[in-house]
C-alpha cells in the first residue's frame, strides 16, 4: 500500500510541473478514448443506468453554481475581496429570509465538497432542505478563487500564503459579506478539516468574530496533529519539499488526479487506493460510480505553503503560525519560534465530530484539542470504525452516520435516532459490497 501511495504521489508531483503541456496535447485523444469506452459499455445498460451515466458525466464537468441549479435549487455566485486583495468566489443556495449557514472546505477542496455527491447525500442540500440559507466558501488559491486586485496568479507572490491568512482574511471577509447581504447579525458555521483550522485561527487571532457565529460544527478538525507524524504521505511530502524541485514549488494539486486517474481502469483503482492510503480505507462507504464526479472537482488547488504549514504543526506538535528562519521569526513574532494559537480565546459554542479511521486527524489529537478550546459543547465519535477523513463528505450513508446527529445539535431534528444501531447494520450490509469493489 505504501509503495502504491508513493508511486501515485510521485506521478502527481511530476505531472504538476508539466500538466498544462501534457493536457493540451492529449485532450482530443482522451476524449476519443472515452467515447470508445462508452460505446462498448452502453449496449447492455438499462434506461436507469444510462441516465445515471449521463448525470455522472455532467456533474463531473459542471461548476458548483450550475450543479446546484441542475438539481432544482436557487443558485447564486458572489465575489468577495479580502483586506489583502484576494478575490474570493462564494456559492449560495439561496433561501431568502432564512438563517444563513456558512460551509468551509478543507485542503485541496472547494465549495464543491459540500454538493458533489448530490441532493441525497451532500450536506449543503440537506441544510437547504431544513430551511437554511446556505453559503459555500472558497479559500484563496483554489479554482474558484484564483484572482487578486493586483497580483498575478501565475506569479509566485500570489501563492505566498497559508491557512493562517485564510483564517485572518478570507473567513472574516466572507462572514461579513454574508451578514451584510442577509441582514443577520450572526450565522451558523460548519467546517471540514482545514475549514476548522482556519476558523480557529480566526477566532483566536481576531476574537471579535466569535460574536458573529451562533455555533461551530467542526468535522474532522485538522488542528492538533502529533499522532500524524508517521503517516507515509506526510513523510513523502516532507522529503519532496526538502528536494531541489520541491523547495521552489508554489502551487500544488490543481487537477493532477483528474489527468492521471482517468488514464485506465487500473490507474483509477490505484488512485482510489492512494486516496485511502492518505485518508483511511473504507470501501464499504465509498461510491465508486461517483469517482468520476469526484475527479471532476478534486483536487481544486492549494498553495504549497499551506501543505508545508500543516507539516510544520505535525513535526513540531505545536498549533502555531508559519515558522520561517529564526531571525525572520524574531521580526514577525518577537520569538525564535512562533507562539501557539490560544484556543481558549475560541468562545464560539463548538461541537466536534471525529472518527476512528481518520489517518489525518487522530482521535487522540482531536480530544486534546477539545481540552484546549474555549467552549466545546459536545463531541461525537462516528460509530462506524471504518469512517475516514473524506467520509465526512463522501460516505454513502453519511446522513445516517453523521448529519442526523448534526441536525440534532442544531435543533432541527428533535427525535434522537439510534445512529449507533444503524452504523452496525450498515457495517454488516456493506462488508461484501466493499470487498467486491476492492477487487
Amino acid at each position: 500500500m505504501q509503495r502504491r501511495l508513493l508511486f501515485a504521489l510521485g506521478l502527481c508531483l511530476l505531472i504538476s510541473r508539466t500538466q498544462a503541456q501534457l493536457i493540451g496535447g492529449e485532450e482530443d485523444e482522451e476524449e476519443e478514448e472515452e467515447e470508445e469506452e462508452e460505446e462498448e459499455s452502453i449496449e447492455d445498460e438499462t434506461p436507469e443506468e444510462k441516465l445515471q451515466r449521463k448525470n455522472i458525466k455532467q456533474d463531473s464537468n459542471l461548476s458548483v453554481d450550475k450543479l446546484i441549479a441542475k438539481y432544482g435549487y436557487q443558485a447564486e455566485v458572489h465575489h468577495v475581496t479580502t483586506d489583502d486583495g484576494y478575490i474570493l468566489t462564494m456559492h449560495r443556495i439561496r433561501n431568502s429570509g432564512a438563517q444563513p449557514f456558512l460551509l468551509q472546505h478543507g485542503l485541496v477542496d472547494s465549495s464543491a465538497g459540500f454538493v458533489v455527491m448530490g441532493p441525497n447525500v451532500s450536506l449543503a442540500y440537506l441544510l437547504a432542505d431544513h430551511n437554511y440559507d446556505v453559503w459555500l466558501g472558497n479559500a484563496r488559491g483554489n479554482r474558484y478563487s484564483r484572482n487578486h486586485t493586483t497580483l498575478d496568479p501565475d506569479a509566485s507572490k500570489f501563492w505566498d500564503f497559508s491557512w493562517h491568512e485564510i483564517g485572518m482574511y478570507d473567513l472574516p471577509a466572507m462572514i461579513d459579506h454574508v451578514l451584510k447581504v442577509t441582514g443577520y447579525k450572526k450565522l451558523q458555521y460548519a467546517g471540514h478539516s482545514q475549514g476548522c483550522t482556519a476558523f480557529f485561527v480566526m477566532c483566536s487571532m481576531r476574537p471579535a468574530y466569535n460574536e458573529k457565529i451562533i455555533s461551530m460544527q467542526a468535522m474532522a478538525p485538522a488542528v492538533y496533529a502529533k499522532e500524524t507524524e508517521d503517516h507515509p504521505y506526510i513523510r513523502a511530502m516532507s522529503l519532496y519539499f526538502n528536494s531541489l524541485v520541491g523547495s521552489s514549488i508554489t502551487e500544488m494539486f490543481n487537477g493532477e488526479f483528474r489527468f492521471l486517474c482517468r488514464m485506465t481502469e487500473e490507474t483509477e483503482r490505484l488512485c482510489i487506493e492512494a486516496v485511502f492510503g492518505i485518508v483511511g480505507r473504507n470501501w464499504n462507504e465509498f461510491n465508486r460510480k461517483m469517482f468520476p464526479v469526484v475527479l471532476g472537482h478534486y483536487p481544486a488547488g492549494v498553495a504549497a505553503k499551506q501543505v508545508k504549514h500543516f507539516i510544520q504543526i505535525i513535526k513540531t506538535g505545536r498549533f502555531a503560525p508559519y515558522s520561517y528562519s529564526s531571525n525572520k521569526n524574531m521580526v514577525l513574532y518577537r520569538e525564535h519560534v512562533p507562539p501557539r494559537y490560544n484556543l481558549s480565546l475560541v468562545t464560539v459554542p463548538t461541537f466536534v465530530y471525529y472518527s476512528s479511521n481518520d489517518l489525518l486527524c487522530h482521535p487522540h489529537d482531536v480530544e486534546a484539542m477539545c481540552e484546549d478550546l474555549g467552549n466545546v459543547t459536545g463531541k461525537y465519535l462516528v460509530p462506524l470504525k471504518e469512517f475516514n477523513h473524506m467520509d465526512f463528505l463522501w460516505a454513502v450513508d453519511v446522513r445516517k452516520l453523521l448529519y442526523n446527529r448534526m441536525l440534532q445539535v442544531l435543533g432541527k431534528q428533535p427525535q434522537a435516532k439510534d445512529i449507533e444501531g444503524e452504523a452496525k447494520g450498515l457495517r454488516i450490509r456493506g462488508r461484501a459490497i466493499g470487498q467486491n469493489a476492492a477487487r
